[in-house]
Parts: structure tokens; C-alpha cells; sequence
């Protein structure tokens, strides 16, 4: 069946039959799995428009019908269409564009990390025009438990890789979280899913304040994560307003990447 939360926008009556085979694929890529009958519900297509277009798209192994349940997925053209379109897609390039423009909207430094063990490590950075309190080379690390950035990887993980990496945390000797202190790293994760982006006030470093997002590839696995910093005197006070801007931001590179949100 389908959901609002799976439901691509309903086609106009000048649509032509390009403009609903793409909406079809669209729906599909969102939906994985669907009757013809939801399909035509969703896009607002008649019935004998969907069947035909549909059996167009199953002969052109754009679509591919589920033995036993008789459900629409989309199919072995589809799949190498995909996995062309993911192998040419670099993270650093997708991101550069985006974070560049959230410096400009922000005035703050923004910066791109990927994670390494229990660290995330700076790959991209522009320098906002404001003072910064911390400065770092691209390669430097920062711990995951109490950076913006780490933090925001962390709780993008699914709960299986969470409970790995948390284990990870507490057994290396490279970070401080044990057993006592990772019930309150958990807190903290939970208030980040709930907000939409992470926080690091004053935690990593008393004169900086800096919010984060993660990034999400094709699988909807995150690989990275975005962050905007600043001197906490001015930061504190306009995290709550630069937080969902850096959400936003985190979000357009990671449809780049080919992610889908659900």
C-alpha cells in the first residue's frame, strides 16, 4: 500500500508519457514495492494509462514484477542505471558546492568530515568571514562522543552499527566514554535524532560552539557528516537558527549522493 510518506507528486493533465514513465521510476525508487492499482493511485493516472505504461517499463527491464506477490520492483535496468550514476558520484565534489553556500548564508566556518575509527576527520572546510576560536588542518581528527560532527554520525547509524561503534568507544583507549559515561552519550544522541541536528556547546572546546548533520549515501547508510563552527559567544546564542539550515544543507548533499529520505 501506499503511504503519504512514499507518494510522489501527482502529474498534471499536460504530463506526457516521458514525464510519467520518469514519475513512475521516481515513485518506485521511493516505494520499492507497490501494486500497479497504488501506483496509478499515487500519480493520479488512470488505470489503463498505469497498465500500459507499466508493461512498457517491464519489457524495457525498468521494472520488474514480483513472482508470487505480483508487486512492482524496479528492475535490472534500473539497477545498472543506478550503480553508473553512484560509481561517478564523488562526496567531496557533491559537497563542496553546498558547503561553500552554507558558509555564505551562515558567515560561519563550514566543514565536511568523514569518519575513521572514533574519530571524524576534516576533509573539506570553508572559511567563514567571522573569527574562529579553533582552528585545524584538513586530516585533522575530532572525537565522535563530543563534536557536532561526530555526534551527528553517530546517531544516523542504524541501532546494530550504533551499538558496534558505542562498543568501540568505550574500549578504546583514544576516548574517554566507558561504561559509566556512554548512558549519557545516548541521552545526547537521542536528543539529536529528536532535534534534527547535533550540538557541541563549549564540550570539545570552551571558546567554540558549532552544530552538525549527517550525510547519507545511496544505501542510507551515513558516511559523513557537515558542521558549521564559530566563537561560542556568537554562536551559542544562533545555534538554534544555524542548526536547521546546516540539516538542510546535510540533506541536499546526501540526495546528491543518491540517498532517498523516507
Amino acid at each position: 500500500m501506499t503511504s503519504p510518506a512514499t507518494t510522489s507528486s501527482v502529474l498534471g493533465p499536460g504530463s506526457g508519457a516521458l514525464d510519467r514513465g520518469l514519475a513512475i521510476l521516481d515513485h518506485m525508487a521511493v516505494a520499492r514495492a507497490c501494486s500497479t492499482q497504488d501506483l496509478a493511485a499515487a500519480l493520479g493516472l488512470s488505470r489503463s494509462t498505469a497498465y500500459r505504461l507499466v508493461d512498457r517499463l517491464v519489457e524495457g527491464g525498468w521494472l520488474a514484477v514480483e513472482q508470487g506477490s505480483g508487486l512492482l520492483r524496479l528492475g535490472p535496468s534500473a539497477t545498472r542505471l543506478a550503480s553508473a550514476a553512484v560509481g561517478s558520484t564523488d562526496l567531496t565534489a557533491t559537497a563542496m558546492p553546498i558547503i561553500s553556500r552554507l558558509m555564505r548564508e551562515t558567515r560561519e566556518t563550514a566543514s565536511l568530515g568523514v569518519p575513521n575509527g572514533v574519530n571524524m576527520v576534516f576533509v573539506h572546510r570553508e572559511r567563514g568571514p567571522r573569527p574562529v576560536a579553533v582552528t585545524s588542518e584538513l586530516g585533522a581528527g575530532r572525537p565522535l562522543h563530543c563534536t557536532s560532527l561526530g555526534r551527528a554520525y553517530l546517531a544516523a547509524l542504524p541501532q546494530q552499527a550504533l551499538e558496534e561503534k558505542l562498543a568501540e568507544l568505550v574500549a578504546s583507549s583514544e576516548s574517554p566514554v566507558d561504561e559509566d559515561s556512554v548512558g549519557d552519550l545516548r541521552k545526547i544522541l537521542q536528543e539529536t535524532r529528536e532535534r534534527g541536528w547535533s550540538e557541541d556547546r563549549r564540550e570539545f572546546d570552551e571558546s567554540s560552539c558549532c552544530c552538525g548533520a549527517a550525510v547519507y549515501d545511496h544505501t542510507g547508510m551515513p558516511v559523513a557528516a557537515i558542521s558549521v563552527a564559530g566563537v561560542a559567544e556568537r554562536m551559542e546564542r544562533i545555534l538554534s537558527d544555524v542548526g536547521p539550515l546546516v540539516a538542510e544543507a546535510a540533506a541536499e548533499i546526501s540526495a546528491g549522493l543518491g540517498h532517498v529520505r523516507r
